[in-house]
């Protein structure tokens, strides 16, 4: 089981680094030095999302083969409050990406406006709320549970398993802290596009999970 678990955990890190690496500024402008600014904004963020399935399917590709054994299974009644909470991680996804806008998230708006010779349209610095159209709908629904749906989404389907075994938990333990940390970076990038709205909205809505901040202070 050892020689399982540093695969899987060496897998999942190796994605978090490179993953974090290409949502980088930096990494965009170097694209944009070489390729131009058309192909940057209309092509990266549909091939950074691609580059994404392409290397999930990879490590489920390669610990696929691995010694594994369930390390505890879940009995109903409690079984099924933990595919409840698969469920909510699910409603976080949809959500999101319907408000933020499919096309914008997946890419695939720019890629169009590229393909048909359109000039594509930049997309925001991070994948947040969207403050600058109506700050209701911005914030609504997914938004108003976590400031990062689209992170605790996965990580909610991830841990609430019913049925863990060592690659799964090797990969959940790895990812979810990724997801958490990588909320941080996240946020950092969205308060410098909004400032004084993103302040305002974090000031009312729980980082990460659905905990009041004033609760995780010890009430102050």
């Amino acid at each position: 089981m050892g020689h399982t678990v540093r695969v899987v955990a060496g897998g999942t890190l190796l994605f978090a680094l490179s993953h974090s690496l290409l949502a980088t500024d930096w990494m965009k402008r170097q694209v944009e030095a070489i390729f131009g600014t058309r192909v940057r904004n209309g092509l990266y963020r549909f091939v950074y999302n691609n580059i994404t399935y392409a290397s999930i399917g990879a490590l489920v590709f390669a610990a696929r083969g691995l010694p594994d054994r369930v390390v505890y299974r879940v009995p109903r009644p409690w079984s099924l409050l933990m595919r409840a909470g698969q469920l909510l991680g699910l409603w976080l996804i949809v959500d999101t990406n319907l408000r933020m806008g499919v096309g914008r998230f997946t890419g695939l708006s720019g890629a169009l406006e590229f393909l048909t010779g359109q000039e594509p349209t930049r997309e925001p610095p991070a994948q947040g709320p969207r403050l600058d159209d109506d700050a209701q709908s911005a914030t609504g629904g997914a938004f108003r549970v976590s400031r990062h749906p689209n992170n605790l989404g996965p990580t909610l389907i991830v841990c609430m398993q019913p049925t863990m075994t060592v690659r799964l938990l090797t990969f959940t333990v790895v990812g979810s802290l990724y997801s958490f940390f990588g909320s941080m970076l996240e946020e950092r990038r969205v308060r410098q596009v909004y400032r004084s709205t993103y302040d305002a909205y974090r000031a009312r809505t729980p980082f990460f999970f659905p905990i009041p901040e004033r609760l995780l202070a010890g009430g102050k």
